[in-house]
């Protein structure tokens, strides 16, 4: 398995107290899992949640072969135990963002719950894989807010999705094929929401993965440190091995790009060229007879009511 290069780095910036963000990383087999979490509720419940989202990830998908399945379930496994420990008077309000890149190369997998963030930088190309989990994110899909308006509202902290907040988990899985060197970054929005993407990706473009997780969280914390700042960059290297896995992945996230899944509704194997479209239904000799007679009938209406 060729050697993978890659950096986390976490710091609880210049106005809070301390670091409710947390990160983590398991090498495997298959290629690694990397995780980042931030925490809320405040006091100690918002550090506790992250700690036990990225230890819980960690430890199913360490324990299990990689597929969107596998995945899903380490999330859910998490939610159900922050959402379990949030039921203490003294946890209420405790949850959790969690942003989860597992590789399986030559695929990545990857779950979001919240408004932590994954980019991938392929080439020139700098793509935000995720969508947030927040009230303006929503308000910015709908039109109602432009990009630069939600960056600075008032209410651009408020999180409409988290591990712990609801019985069951609602994660996001998408899953692509991986090019040689593809560079993947990970953060808490203590660093997305201060800096901009072109800087992101300039850090990502000119730096190794453990230079470039370093400016990037200094930068943050130039630029005022308003959060916890958390990065975890993880550059491919230029072999990977190939070969197909045993889960499926629609065609576009078999050829390369990012692809959102749902389980259950993927192909049966890896597509490796176009679908056909589907075939038109047949007809049952029962449907054919109660057309011909609802014929049959409207033409006798219309004789009668068109006869002098």
């Amino acid at each position: 398995m060729p050697s993978l290069s890659f950096a986390l780095e976490t710091h609880p910036g210049r106005k809070r107290p301390k670091n409710e963000d947390a990160v983590g990383y398991a090498l495997t087999p298959w290629g690694g899992v990397f995780v980042v979490a931030d925490g809320m509720g405040g006091h100690r419940t918002g550090e506790v949640a992250a700690g036990l989202a990225v230890e819980a990830i960690l430890k199913s998908l360490k324990e299990a072969e990689p597929s969107p399945k596998a995945l899903l379930e380490a999330f859910e496994r998490a939610n159900a135990l922050i959402y379990a420990e949030a039921q203490r008077p003294e946890n209420r309000g405790m949850g959790t963002t969690a942003t989860c890149l597992l590789l399986d190369l030559p695929y990545a997998l990857i779950a979001h719950v919240g408004d932590s963030r994954a980019y991938l930088l392929r080439g020139e190309e700098f793509t935000l894989l995720t969508e947030d989990h927040s009230w303006v994110a929503e308000r910015v899909r709908q039109g109602l807010l432009s990009p630069e308006e939600a960056r600075t509202h008032r209410w651009r902290n408020v999180i409409t999705n988290a591990l712990g907040s609801f019985p069951q988990a609602r994660v996001d899985l998408l899953g692509l094929k991986l090019f040689p060197e593809d560079t993947f970054l990970l953060c808490s929005d203590g660093l997305s929401g201060v800096l901009e993407d072109r800087t992101l990706k300039e850090a990502l473009k000119n730096f190794p993965p453990e230079e470039a997780a370093r400016r990037l969280v200094e930068l943050a914390n130039e630029w005022g440190g308003p959060d916890n700042v958390s990065a975890v960059v993880v550059r491919l290297p230029k072999e990977l091995p190939q070969g197909q896995r045993p889960y499926a992945l629609p065609l576009e996230a078999a050829q390369g790009s990012p692809v959102r899944l749902k389980l259950g509704e993927e192909p049966e194997e890896l597509p490796t060229q176009v679908l056909e479209p589907p075939k038109r239904p047949r007809l049952s000799w029962r449907d054919a007879l109660l057309i011909l007679l609802w014929i049959v009938v409207v033409a006798y209406i219309l004789l009668g009511y068109f006869r002098p």
